[in-house]
């Protein structure tokens, strides 16, 4: 405000100053919940094209997918309790036929407003990125107990066997009935303990391949 505005309201009788300042003090907030609703464009490409898009659950159709949302979802900082944002966090799982489903959390949090007295709370997320490229991973064939039975009568031995459960995406069976079914079948005690040891499938190589996209 300009000095010569300053003066002015200083000069206002007691009543006509209250109503400005109610009236500023009303005219703050607008302003700034006027930038809710400005949209930000959120995009998912994937590598190949054509996958199936899901967000929490829900489809999305296929990439390459757009998405338009408010610009208050990438705002760390909310103003008021009434400050518009996203109550839970966004889960994207990209999948198509051939090629393993990917899923990353889109959003971090949660982060916690607080109104200045305590009384009033609530938790809420934000969006990472908006942008996201997957690089989809074609589907492996697990390793499984018959598999391993199937190569040891072809003759091989046990070291080349436990090479290739090492280096192999593994869904093994070892309760104690399937040890004692592979102990029948001729599985030695080191290719059975290379089978317990082995990484699952669903933990092999990195969680996923879908990488926020810097702009």
């Amino acid at each position: 405000m300009a000095p010569a505005q300053r003066y002015d309201l200083i000069q206002m009788p007691l009543n006509r100053r209250m109503t400005c300042c109610v009236a500023l003090m009303v005219w703050r907030p607008l302003c700034l919940f006027a930038s809710d609703d400005e949209e930000k464009l959120v995009r998912i490409d994937s590598e190949p094209a054509g996958a199936h898009v899901v967000i929490n659950g829900r489809d999305r159709r296929t990439t390459p997918f757009e998405m338009k949302v408010g610009h208050w979802a990438f705002a760390t900082k909310k103003s008021t309790a009434f400050s518009k944002h996203l109550s839970e966090p966004w889960i994207l799982e990209v999948s198509k036929d051939g090629y393993r489903t990917e899923k990353i959390e889109m959003t971090r949090g949660p982060l916690v407003w607080r109104s200045i007295n305590g009384v009033n709370t609530y938790q809420y997320w934000v969006f990472n990125s908006p942008s996201y490229m997957v690089r989809l991973r074609p589907a492996t064939r697990y390793l499984t107990n018959d598999d391993v039975i199937r190569l040891l009568k072809t003759g091989l031995g046990d070291n080349l066997v436990i090479d290739k459960i090492q280096t192999s995406a593994c869904e093994f069976k070892t309760d104690p009935d399937d040890l004692a079914k592979l102990h029948e079948s001729g599985v030695s005690d080191a290719v059975i303990s290379a089978m317990m040891h082995a990484v699952p499938a669903d933990q092999a190589g990195p969680d996923t391949n879908i990488k926020p996209v810097k702009k």
